[in-house]
């Protein structure tokens, strides 16, 4: 399987083949933006990982005009970090869009605020 997608599946096999590490528990643990001189936002999500499996998960960035959507994986009882570019002003971040099975998926969401792009 990793001859044929090109990418190292240690992780899955680990967490959810070999082990049973329960489910993921997505939430977003912060939001950074930044204004790109040529327009726009350099957005970095950071996702922790509360549960004990590890996921490829994706992270949707939601915008006054459009959406974009980038894939991470997040170990177990760990965070980790995607940068997103946004054509216009981000509103809000949201992880797993309910293709991943997770143990509590009400905390999803993080909302972007003018505060935020302004900082």
């Amino acid at each position: 399987i990793e001859q044929q997608s090109h990418r190292d599946l240690t992780w899955f096999f680990d967490d959810w083949v070999y082990r049973d590490r329960g489910l993921p528990d997505f939430h977003i643990d912060s939001v950074h933006a930044r204004a790109v001189v040529s327009g726009g936002y350099l957005v970095t999500v950071t996702v922790e990982n509360l549960g004990g499996a590890a996921a490829e998960v994706p992270v949707k960035l939601e915008m006054t005009e459009g959406e974009a959507t980038e894939k991470l994986i997040v170990p177990g009882k760990s965070k980790a970090s995607v940068r997103i570019l946004a054509a216009t002003t981000p509103t809000k971040a949201i992880v797993n869009d309910g293709t991943v099975a997770e143990s509590d998926m009400n905390n999803n969401e993080f909302t972007i605020t003018e505060e935020l792009l302004n900082h």
